[in-house]
């Protein structure tokens, strides 16, 4: 009786390893989107208004790249390194998968920005480089 008990247990263990397993490398298979920008702090607008440009792209099986077209990235920002991330915009793409917009630096302290665009068709969450803005 025991012996059936220690085998029993043994395959259910099996089966919660591999179920673990193959949900974990499922979720890392997902491919990201590609996130280019520009540095908005050399692309000063205004005294405390600055551009961010970028592009989306989205790779292909076969090596190459397509635009991000027509769809929603979110720019979020937070004050500290510690705080959470907040939606400030939702921006468009264009049909080259180009995103423009402008975003501001405090008059005290310091903000952290950064781009970020939704998992869908297959794709998992992207999230563009950390731009941090302030006045000095």
């Amino acid at each position: 009786m025991r012996t059936l008990r220690t085998v029993l247990a043994a395959l259910v263990a099996a089966l919660l390893v591999a179920g673990v397993l193959s949900t974990s490398a499922g979720a890392a298979s997902k491919p990201e989107r590609i996130i280019d920008e520009i540095p908005p702090s050399t692309k000063q607008v205004t005294y405390n208004a600055f551009k961010l440009k970028g592009t989306v792209l989205e790779p292909q099986v076969d090596g190459t790249t397509l635009p991000y077209a027509n769809q929603q990235v979110k720019i979020l920002k937070k004050k500290c390194g510690t705080c959470k991330w907040k939606t400030v915009k939702k921006v468009k793409t264009n049909a080259d998968g180009v995103f423009k917009t402008r975003i501001y630096a405090p008059e005290r302290g310091r903000w952290k920005w950064r781009s970020k665009v939704d998992h869908s068709n297959g794709y998992a969450n992207t999230k563009g480089e950390v731009w941090t803005l302030f006045f000095r």
